[in-house]
């Protein structure tokens, strides 16, 4: 279900996409393609995985087969991966706002 607002799945603040990528501060896992982020509201530990269009908000699970498992996906109209030849590196854009996050 792609939902366009939803409340912070810890403490139920209410996030939009956009705010969720503002709060994120890196990527978590470059081959999964995904960020983490605090919640501004509690502070509590997200990921979120960005595709086109929308934002997935779960968890990467795993330790020799990694796969990340979503609990709910925003949508995030105009968001695009934009591609980058830096390992570890994640470039994203929408209309509104240009993203780029590293690797820790």
């Amino acid at each position: 279900m792609i939902n366009r607002h939803s409340g912070c799945p810890l403490c139920g603040g209410k996030l939009s996409a956009t705010d969720l990528l503002n709060a994120c501060d890196g990527v978590a896992d470059a081959t999964l393609g995904v960020l983490s982020a605090r919640c501004p509201f509690c502070q509590g530990h997200l990921e979120i995985r960005p595709a086109a269009g929308r934002i997935d908000i779960g968890y990467a699970v795993g330790t020799t087969s990694r796969r990340f498992d979503v609990a709910t996906s925003l949508v995030c109209d105009g968001l695009e991966i934009v591609a980058t030849n830096e390992p570890g590196c994640l470039h994203l854009k929408s209309p509104e706002r240009i993203w780029e996050f590293h690797e820790a």
